[in-house]
């Protein structure tokens, strides 16, 4: 069984970005890939959902940096305060689980000319504003490990935030139009793989759900007080608790021919621990009237996993 695209959420500023993109974005025509055999469009899917791979990842480093930024800048402002930089926690970034010899530096051949011309010259601008925040990021932690706004009066650590955030809206740019020409072109393609595939109802299922704990994330981010969104983060809860129950319960047989069967169940089992721990987070917040940064980063966390679990049945 080849690859299938996996949909996923970015960050808010992406997905306006990518909205607005999505329209004007040229080349990317479905009517390119609708003719593609199931395996050529296997393998364009699985390059594009390298790409979406990659995005998550280095999403959660942005973030990451973006938080950081608003203390460092705070920070700055009052050096003098012995608590000016507490909490700041370094970004990481480990690139996706490779299931496959694909490079995103290499698109496939059975993307169109125009669109191997498109991600040649995307991916390599993308790749090389990523490199720069990680370079101007490293630049100020340098900045701050040697105290040296002690002796410039944070002159040049305030330059280097106000870099560090040009250059991640620059990068968000860049993704917006990577994103917006993925979802064009994976479409058609995976209509294709899944037109006549015995795992078709799995892989429905599994991202339809995915993209259902994605929403719920995206509810309870939302707004800093969680009585605002609690109605809303419980019904969508609600909504994930029984598909899961359902999807859970499908007939195996097709997967278990396929050998897939336990990746389908470890999927399930994942996501059962998922509602587990956001039950008892949603408790926690309605007690507590929001949710902490820590809560905020193990739902995310256990959202890596499911993609993880996903990625790996369709390896």
């Amino acid at each position: 069984m080849k690859k299938t695209i996996l949909y996923t959420s970015l960050s808010v500023s992406l997905l306006l970005a990518s909205a607005s993109c999505n329209n004007s974005s040229k080349g990317g025509n479905a009517a390119d890939y609708e003719n593609k055999s199931a395996e050529a469009a296997s393998h364009v899917i699985e390059y594009t959902n390298l790409l979406i791979d990659i995005s998550n990842k280095q999403n959660d480093y942005i973030d990451r940096v973006l938080e950081n930024l608003d203390k460092i800048e705070k920070g700055l402002h009052k050096p003098d305060d012995h608590f000016a930089f507490i909490g700041i926690i370094s970004p990481s970034y480990h690139g996706p689980l490779r299931y496959s010899k694909v490079k995103a530096e290499e698109p496939v051949d059975e993307l169109s000319s125009e669109d191997k011309k498109f991600f040649k010259e995307k991916v390599g601008v993308y790749n090389t504003a990523f490199k720069k925040i990680q370079d101007q990021y490293g630049q100020l932690s340098d900045y701050l490990k040697a105290q040296d706004y002690k002796d410039d009066k944070s002159v040049k650590g305030l330059a280097l935030v106000d870099s560090v955030r040009l250059s991640t809206q620059q990068l968000l740019t860049i993704k917006a139009e990577l994103i917006g020409k993925v979802n064009k072109i994976a479409d058609a393609s995976e209509a294709i793989v899944l037109k006549d595939s015995p795992l078709k109802d799995y892989i429905l299922a599994m991202k339809a759900d995915l993209q259902a704990v994605r929403s719920f994330i995206d509810i309870v981010e939302s707004d800093s007080s969680f009585a605002k969104v609690k109605d809303k983060a419980q019904t969508a809860y609600n909504a994930l608790e029984k598909a899961q129950s359902e999807h859970s319960q499908i007939k195996i047989d097709n997967a278990k021919e396929a050998h897939k069967d336990n990746a389908y169940k470890l999927f399930y089992d994942r996501m059962h621990d998922f509602l587990l721990e956001s039950r008892k987070i949603l408790r926690d917040a309605g007690d507590a009237g929001s949710l902490t940064q820590y809560q905020l980063d193990n739902l995310n966390r256990n959202y890596d996993y499911l993609i993880e679990r996903y990625n790996s049945f369709n390896s």
